[in-house]
């Protein structure tokens, strides 16, 4: 409370000046005490300047955190960032300080989370392991990087420096057998670093791809403009300095030797190391491109197509799911791509990678010259889709109809249906639960023959909508307002109380994961508002016969909110397991078992634990919208108690204990948990009962059944 308080007061007009003063004050305050900031190293960035360590500190906290300065070798602030919560507003090192440090990747060279595994005094040291680390090195001890290679501090402050380090190139392998292997033939990858690679995500999957067994014959080449970020800079210098396979410069070098494979990298351009990793397989056997995807997730080219001595990007402005159509690759006329990969002096036929993607915030041009190209045919199109003429901006793309039978003898047509989220696009989307609820759904519409895609926040109004005959919007955090052509759905998952008779009004079918607000909104709209209760993947969610243990499990964040279902327990002294990030400073480190945990993981950490605690947002505990994590749980075969929403005892045949306050909670947890729930044979019952009922399948067929009737 106190720390909400103190951040809506940073608004005020007047007081926010002196708290934003004081915020600084500490942060430098905590950030000297820390022993990670190396004057000497920041000197060796600004010559010219002198320097001392409150001087650093001040301009770091000052601003100079959101303009790459590097404080330490080993801290590479945004990719820091990228990792906590709060760490967008306040200084990453701050941040990182306050944080469970022990299992934060600090820089792409080194392997901290390994270091403070291995050095058990790293946890609890100031300034995390990184101040452990730097104490040590400064002491004489050398730090083993990612590659293998062991920097002392000398090594580590040359990373300030400006010189160039080229890599050798790399002896090839003698041995006939390993040279028919695709992955140990001789490959230079040239990435081109611009500002956005100041996150540091591709020098990470750099490191990862390095660390693969067939990476020996492997070089890389970083190419960074002298007016890079200087935190940037930093990191590429330390990665370039830890592994002689890689290489650092201002300016690239000519062609490599034929029959060498090249693969290259522009700025502005994520492509992970799977990817990077089949291009260069594929490369192999002729020049390749990856799938690549716009900064919304929609499809910025999958290769190009001639026509009228124009190349034309294909398949732009589809989304990503379309590309499935031609299976693992597409030919395409010429590779105009920000990433490429080649064999130096093959002029196969090219094509496009569609199982490696590639994302690009570059702009993307609407037409390539191509004058030597004769015109190029279309691949045939499938999903529902065909071209219907050329206009000067490329083919445009029309329906075709067909149908398809079900299981039940019923036949229906094959719709294309956009499942609209709130989730934003790329990695940063990978976290959030909507992201995952809706490709669960588009999964199960699939499976009933239907052509499904999933749309983040950025793409729900993209070019391509009018192609779509259903428009579904999962209601989470964001309004979304319906696209202009084909039926739109409405599902209200989450946040009912921002819901106005104006956000619906434009939709054909509204739903709602509550049937006491849903009968309130009807009555309240003048519309009706159909129940439809939220649902579970019964494919991943379901019984194994895995042994439960006795752990009390929650998994989520902490939201910056007073959760009783995490708070409550803890404070009783009962022995919680928190999976989720940002609960350092909230509740001691010995309850936190990870900062997260990988959705495959989940269902059998429900299914063993002795129990798993739910909550709800206030609004949705107010308006009896039930979770979906009750649905997730019980169909794995585990045991949930959550807090009292109107009909989750019905709902559920009265399995899941409810607590109303966080004293109910922990007079629940002092029993015996098994004395909280049903016979084993009764939850197996509601287990399948709820994966029959509450699938993903469930409520796909009642959606199209519905989509059908109203055509």
């Amino acid at each position: 409370m106190l720390r909400a308080l103190w951040r809506r007061s940073r608004a005020h007009p007047v007081v926010g000046d002196a708290l934003r003063a004081v915020d600084r004050i500490w942060w430098a305050h905590t950030i000297r005490r820390s022993g990670i900031v190396d004057v000497d190293f920041v000197r060796a960035q600004y010559p010219a300047r002198r320097i001392g360590l409150r001087r650093a500190v001040r301009a770091y906290v000052r601003g100079g955190f959101r303009y790459g300065m590097a404080v330490n070798p080993l801290f590479l602030e945004q990719y820091v960032s990228a990792q906590l919560p709060d760490a967008g507003r306040v200084p990453a090192l701050y941040a990182y300080l306050v944080a469970d440090a022990s299992r934060i990747d600090t820089t792409p060279a080194w392997n901290a989370a390994e270091y403070a595994a291995t050095h058990a005094a790293a946890a609890t040291a100031n300034g995390g392991p990184v101040g452990h680390a730097w104490r040590s090195a400064l002491g004489g001890a050398r730090l083993r990087m990612r590659s293998g290679r062991s920097l002392d501090a000398v090594d580590l402050r040359r990373s300030a420096g400006a010189v160039d380090i080229v890599p050798p190139r790399p002896a090839v392998p003698g041995d006939a057998a390993l040279l028919s292997d695709d992955r140990r033939e001789p490959c230079l990858i040239v990435l081109r670093l611009g500002p956005d690679d100041a996150d540091g995500r591709s020098l990470a999957q750099l490191c990862s791809l390095l660390a693969e067994p067939e990476a020996d014959t492997l070089r890389v080449l970083l190419h960074a403009p002298e007016k890079s970020s200087g935190d940037l800079l930093v990191a590429a210098r330390l990665l370039a300095l830890s592994d002689p396979r890689v290489g650092l410069a201002s300016s690239v070098p000519g062609e490599p030797a034929t029959g060498e494979i090249l693969i290259v990298r522009e700025p502005e351009t994520d492509v992970d190391a799977d990817a990077l990793s089949a291009l260069r397989v594929a490369a192999r056997h002729g020049p390749v491109a990856p799938l690549v995807l716009a900064a919304d997730g929609t499809i910025a080219s999958a290769g190009y197509v001639v026509h009228d001595e124009a190349a034309f990007a294909f398949l732009k402005g589809l989304p990503a799911e379309d590309a499935r159509m031609f299976g693992e690759t597409c030919p395409s006329a010429i590779l105009h791509a920000p990433v490429l990969a080649r064999r130096v002096g093959d002029d196969t036929a090219p094509r496009v990678l569609l199982h490696a993607t590639a994302i690009t915030r570059a702009p993307n041009p609407e037409a390539v010259s191509a004058p030597d190209h004769p015109d190029t045919p279309v691949p045939p199109l499938g999903r529902g889709l065909a071209v219907d003429r050329w206009s000067v901006n490329g083919p445009v793309l029309g329906r075709t109809r067909s149908t398809f039978a079900l299981h039940d003898g019923t036949t229906v047509p094959r719709l294309r249906w956009a499942i609209k989220t709130a989730a934003p696009a790329g990695p940063r989307g990978e976290n959030w639960g909507e992201t995952h609820f809706a490709r669960a759904l588009a999964a199960a519409l699939e499976r009933l023959g239907q052509f499904a895609a999933v749309d983040a926040h950025p793409a729900t109004h993209r070019i391509s909508s009018a192609l779509d005959d259903v428009s579904l919007v999962l209601r989470g955090p964001r309004r979304i307002d319906p696209t202009a052509s084909g039926l739109q759905l409405l599902w209200i998952i989450s946040h009912p109380d921002e819901i106005t008779l104006e956000e619906i009004a434009g939709f054909d079918r509204v739903f709602a994961a509550s049937r006491s607000w849903a009968a309130s909104a009807t009555e309240r709209f003048t519309r009706t508002v159909e129940p439809l209760l939220q649902c579970t993947d019964a494919i991943r969610f379901h019984p194994t016969g895995a042994e439960r243990d006795r752990d009390i499990v929650f998994v989520g964040n902490a939201r910056g909110l007073h959760r009783p279902a995490v708070i409550a327990p803890i404070a009783a002294g009962l022995p919680l397991r928190v999976y989720g990030p940002d609960w350092r400073g909230y509740i001691p480190a010995s309850h936190i078992a990870a900062t997260g945990i990988e959705n495959d993981a989940l269902p059998l950490r429900y299914e063993t634990a002795g129990a798993v605690l739910n909550d709800h947002w206030p609004a949705m505990q107010r308006h009896g919208f039930i979770s979906n994590r009750p649905y997730d749980v019980l169909a794995a075969g585990g045991r949930v108690i959550s807090d009292e929403v109107e009909g989750i005892s019905a709902e559920f045949d009265g399995v899941v204990p409810t607590f109303r306050t966080g004293a109910e909670l922990v007079d629940l947890l002092s029993n015996d948990l098994d004395t909280l729930f049903p016979s084993a044979d009764e939850l197996a019952r509601v287990s399948a009962l709820v994966r029959h009922r509450d699938s993903f399948d469930a409520r796909a067929r009642l959606l199209l059944d519905l989509a059908v009737a109203a055509r």
